[in-house]
C-alpha cells in the first residue's frame, strides 16, 4: 500500500497518466466532447509538468514546509539524552557498483546530525532505517565511538522508524530526543515521534535545507529536471502528512 502511494505521489506520473488520456481523447474523436476532455488533459499536464518545474512554485511548495522548523540552540542541544538521525535510503550492492553506498540525501544527514551529536551532552547516537548498515561506519569514520551507537537495520518508513526504536530504547520517561531529518521531512517526522513517545520530549534538528531565497530571477523560471525534483520531495510530504494522520 505504502509503496503504491509513493508511486502516485510522483507528479511525473500524474503528467504521464492525462497527457495519454489527452491522446486517447484527441485520435480519431467521435464526439467534440470527447476531444475537449482530451485537449483539456493534454493542456493540464503540460501546466502541472511546467509549474512544477520552475522554481518560484516549487520553493513555495518547499518553503511551507521547510519554514516552521529552525536548528535549536547550543543550550537546547547541550541538554539532550540521545541523537536519532532518519535514514535517507541507499544504493545496494549490485552492477557496477561493489559495495552497498549512501545516498545523498543520508549522507546530508548523518554527516550534520554527527556533528551536532558530537556538540550536544548526547549520550547515545541512533541510527535509522536500511541504510543504517553503511551510516554507522561512517558516522565511525566522523569520530563517534562505536559504543555510543544503536543501530535499527529493519524499519523503511518514518513510522517504522518509530515503531522499532520503541523496541531497541528501554522503558523511561522524559528523555529529550534529539531527532535529525531532513528539514523538508521534518513535519511528518516530529508529529510521529510524539504520537509513539508521548512521554519524552522530542526536539528537532532539521537539516539539508533546500529551499533558495533566489527565486525571482528570469532564469528561475525555466523548467529543469532539478527544480521538478524537489516539488517531487515537497508533494511527497504533503501526501505523507496526509496519509499518516488518517492512517495513524
Amino acid at each position: 500500500m505504502i509503496v503504491l502511494l509513493k508511486s502516485l505521489a510522483t507528479p511525473i506520473v500524474w503528467v504521464l497518466v492525462l497527457m495519454t488520456l489527452g491522446l486517447i481523447l484527441i485520435i480519431r474523436p467521435t464526439k467534440k466532447l470527447r476531444f475537449k476532455l482530451g485537449k483539456c488533459a493534454l493542456f493540464l499536464g503540460i501546466c502541472i509538468l511546467f509549474l512544477l518545474s520552475i522554481e518560484p512554485v516549487s520553493n513555495l511548495l518547499i518553503y511551507c514546509l521547510e519554514c516552521q522548523y529552525k536548528l535549536p540552540s547550543d543550550e537546547v542541544l547541550s541538554d539532550l539524552d540521545m541523537v536519532v538521525i532518519l535514514g535517507g535510503g541507499m544504493n545496494i550492492s549490485g552492477g557496477l557498483r561493489e559495495h552497498a553506498e549512501a545516498r545523498g540525501l543520508t549522507y546530508a544527514r548523518v554527516f550534520n546530525g554527527v556533528r551536532i551529536f558530537k556538540q550536544s551532552g548526547a549520550r547515545t547516537l541512533v541510527l535509522c532505517g536500511g541504510s543504517a548498515v553503511v551510516t554507522k561506519e561512517l558516522a565511525r569514520e566522523l569520530g563517534v565511538e562505536e559504543n555510543k551507537i544503536i543501530t535499527d537495520t529493519i524499519s523503511d518508513s518514518t513510522m517504522e522508524h518509530t515503531i522499532e526504536l520503541a523496541k531497541l530504547l528501554p522503558p523511561a520517561e522524559q528523555r529529550r530526543i534529539g531527532l535529525v531529518t531532513s528539514a523538508l521531512h521534518m513535519l511528518r517526522s516530529e508529529k510521529t515521534f510524539k504520537k509513539q513517545f508521548p512521554n519524552d520530549i522530542i526536539v528537532p534538528i532539521p537539516v539539508n535545507y533546500i529551499y533558495s531565497p533566489e527565486w525571482y530571477f528570469p532564469r528561475h523560471w525555466i523548467p529543469s529536471a532539478k527544480t521538478l525534483l524537489n516539488s517531487n520531495y515537497a508533494i511527497h510530504e504533503w501526501i505523507g502528512i496526509v496519509y499518516y494522520s488518517i492512517r495513524y
